[in-house]
């Protein structure tokens, strides 16, 4: 987790090889929850989780919340337990901007103070700064109550990313290092107890921010009318247009910032169906292909291998068929998958023409 472009996505495809899209600059390309390819580090096979910053360029962020709580709600009831969490920032960022401030502060509603001993505070962008700037900014981080120092103290860890695969490893053992015991969010349990999002601590949060907002924003424009009323008495028609049209913008804003608080709810539900649907059909077409798969094999002539070509082997999961592997990486890319796909259908005859006709749709939630 953590906000948009901080390098998530980039750190995922680095350690799992997955080609997940990834954004430019501060522009975002994750517009959904979506999980790595399996890879294997010191004998555990591990998935990645990617998620959408709270400051996404294209989401809002009751969006961004309602997406990332349907997925762990759904993996948690399916018995899918997550390992640890690594929230991550920009070593660049010579401070905690608002933005950044309240990406944490969602992020430890979201968490828990109970599970902060499964997180890792993950600093990022250290190739692209002078060491000694980046160590000075680090220890502000680490010290001061205004940044990381509540969490830090209450068991959550710092380590720094370089770009690198031994670093991005470094940070996976550590959390592996930190027990075998599965963890369970804040936010999970709440909603297993029966609580609407807009009752869990994430979603207070998110409200009370949205409200504040909203509270600014009103008494921005309050200012701007006394403007606008101004340049009316001294017939600066130029100044009148400007600030008629900075109005029009504020109310927009103001009109979507109440939509996203009185749709939190709603568009939780909604959110929650979408992941269960994509989900389940995902899980049912693996398994389906696996069979089908399997009964090829059992059919193949003695000595041919069907292993795909680059595939890579992880315990415990089947390598010899090309849509398998394609489900299992549920990759961003429609365009990939098909290709990936196609390859199968010689292999499957009528059954893989159907999977390939169905696994983008099944893949793909906007």
């Amino acid at each position: 987790m953590g906000p948009t472009g901080t390098g998530k996505t980039s750190f995922i495809n680095l350690l799992s090889g997955s080609n997940l899209r990834v954004g430019n600059d501060l522009e975002s390309c994750t517009g959904d929850v979506q999980m790595s390819k399996p890879f294997v580090l010191d004998g555990h096979t591990i998935t990645l989780i990617d998620t959408p910053g709270f400051d996404d360029t294209r989401l809002s962020d009751t969006s961004v919340l309602n997406m990332i709580a349907s997925y762990l709600e759904y993996s948690h009831e399916c018995g899918k337990k997550l390992s640890g969490v690594i929230y991550m920032h920009r070593i660049l960022d010579n401070r905690i901007g608002g933005i950044s401030a309240r990406s944490f502060r969602l992020f430890r509603n979201l968490c828990g103070d109970a599970t902060l001993r499964s997180v890792v505070i993950a600093t990022t962008m250290w190739d692209q700064i002078e060491i000694e700037v980046g160590e000075e900014r680090e220890k502000e981080l680490a010290t001061k109550d205004v940044f990381f120092r509540p969490a830090l103290h209450k068991g959550a860890r710092m380590a720094r990313h370089s770009n690198t695969l031994e670093s991005a490893q470094i940070i996976i053992r550590s959390l592996l290092q930190e027990g075998s015991q599965s963890v369970t969010l804040q936010i999970q349990e709440e909603l297993a107890r029966g609580f609407d999002i807009s009752e869990t601590n994430a979603g207070k949060e998110l409200s009370r921010e949205l409200f504040e907002q909203m509270a600014r924003h009103r008494e921005e424009m309050k200012g701007l009318m006394a403007e606008m009323q101004e340049a009316a008495r001294a017939r600066d028609e130029e100044s009148r247009r400007e600030l008629s049209q900075e109005r029009l913008r504020m109310e927009s804003v103001i009109a979507r910032l109440q939509f996203d608080s009185t749709n939190l709810m709603r568009g939780y539900r909604d959110a929650l169906t979408k992941v269960e649907e994509r989900l389940r059909i995902a899980e049912a077409s693996a398994a389906a292909t696996s069979r089908l798969s399997g009964s090829f094999q059992a059919a193949a002539v003695p000595g041919t291998s069907t292993k795909p070509a680059g595939g890579n082997e992880y315990p415990g999961q089947q390598t010899h068929s090309p849509i398998v592997q394609a489900v299992a990486a549920t990759e961003n890319s429609n365009a990939v998958l098909e290709g990936k796909l196609a390859a199968a259908v010689p292999v499957v005859g009528f059954w893989g023409r159907l999977a390939v006709m169905l696994a983008p749709f099944s893949l793909t939630w906007k």
